[in-house]
């Protein structure tokens, strides 16, 4: 049986494989602890389920609007511009969609023809590399180093422009180094994408988990940068809502119609209730966000100071997001060997670092989306399993 090509260059998810595993080894009664998985802990806040309930209970079961009801889109037009100094009309910017990962598919599939090029930053998410292939477009990879704070060097960036380059991808704060771009930074490669005539992707899904003195910037928000960005967000993370499947994306109308037309032959609409529930979130949910931003953070301590107390793991303390992506190089495993073994001899399910970083070797993520109790077991797991490899 023939099956399309380019196809066969797409690799399932190395995240979703580490999952199934450790799924099975708790079925067989075994002590697992999924520190691998980017999902928050906590439950979707009662009064955000209560709208979507509501909405049911109003019968409202018949299909949406393409682009998403209208209030939908006016609660995250009211959203970008409170939050991110983002002019977005709901009439004509804003979509609607199935998770960020529709928006990102969107994106790429309504933007880019084939055999254009779309530079990635990595280490990044592993999605981002798949749909540029998925477009049959070549991902062109600029690393971002640790000694630069997992920050990309701009002068790397324009270095990998050339005359098929269509579209540069962005995620701040960025999975899976939870590093957050400053305004200086993002200022520079606005610069350079007016220069160079660049659409910019800004996947800003953890723009609510950030700590410290950190602050989030959308680039869209920069001058210059308005009709030439699309800035994508959703509810998954922040608001504890992974399994409603709500994202977006806000951009000038021209970007947008291209997207609408992937959308429409692909999911159609998202169901009126989830979208109630949204709305609900989104006007009313800052509160949640914040407690559930307050206990990653003090998570984050909590977790770093038992992982720094090693003097085999180099660690920077991420700014952002719910992950953290230390470096075990000191220990002579590579980084798969390490995961796998983990897994297998403690039970502690993590993702190696060549899942985000084709170059990359030596890190792992670990996600802190989960259980103070669960975190210091975790933690205590590694070290011994550290220890018995060292």
């Amino acid at each position: 049986m023939q099956f399309s090509n380019h196809m066969d260059e797409i690799q399932l998810s190395k995240i979703r494989q580490i999952g199934e595993l450790a799924g099975q080894m708790a079925k067989e009664g075994r002590s697992v602890i999924k520190l691998q998985v980017g999902e928050p802990d906590f439950d979707t806040p009662q009064h955000i389920i209560d709208a979507a309930i509501a909405s049911l209970n109003r019968k409202e079961t018949h299909y949406a609007h393409n682009r998403g009801t209208m209030e939908c889109r006016k609660a995250i037009s009211d959203k970008l511009w409170r939050d991110n100094g983002i002019k977005a009309d709901p009439e004509k910017n804003i979509l609607v969609l199935n998770g960020c990962a529709e928006a990102l598919q969107c994106a790429t599939l309504g933007i880019l023809d084939p055999g254009e090029e779309m530079i990635i930053i990595e280490p990044t998410f592993i999605n981002y590399i798949q749909l540029a292939k998925m477009a049959q477009c070549t991902p062109v990879i600029v690393r971002a180093r640790e000694e630069n704070g997992w920050l990309p060097d701009v002068e790397d960036i324009e270095k990998a422009i050339t005359s098929r380059t269509r579209i540069l991808l962005l995620n701040s704060p960025t999975n899976p180094t939870g590093a957050v771009y400053p305004r200086e930074l993002l200022e520079q490669i606005a610069q350079l994408c007016v220069k160079h005539n660049l659409i910019v992707v800004s996947d800003e899904v953890y723009e609510k988990l950030i700590y410290g003195d950190a602050k989030h910037v959308s680039i869209a928000s920069i001058p210059g940068m308005e009709d030439r960005t699309i800035t994508i967000n959703g509810l998954s993370k922040a608001y504890a809502m992974t399994g409603w499947r709500l994202g977006y994306v806000a951009a000038d109308e021209n970007l947008v119609l291209p997207m609408l037309k992937v959308h429409q032959y692909s999911t159609t609409c998202l169901p009126v209730f989830v979208q109630a529930g949204a709305a609900e979130a989104l006007n009313n949910g800052e509160a949640d966000v914040e407690a559930m931003r307050r206990e990653y953070q003090r998570r984050r301590d909590m977790l770093a100071k038992l992982l720094l107390e090693c003097e085999d793991l180099s660690l920077r303390v991420p700014d952002g997001t719910f992950y953290m992506y230390p470096n075990i190089s000191k220990l002579g495993i590579d980084s798969h060997s390490f995961v796998f073994r983990l897994l297998e001899e403690t039970g502690v399910a993590t993702t190696y670092g060549t899942a985000f970083d084709q170059k990359g070797e030596g890190n792992i993520r670990i996600s802190f989306a989960n259980s103070e109790e669960n975190l210091r077991e975790g933690a205590a797991r590694i070290l011994q399993f550290i220890a018995k490899v060292r």
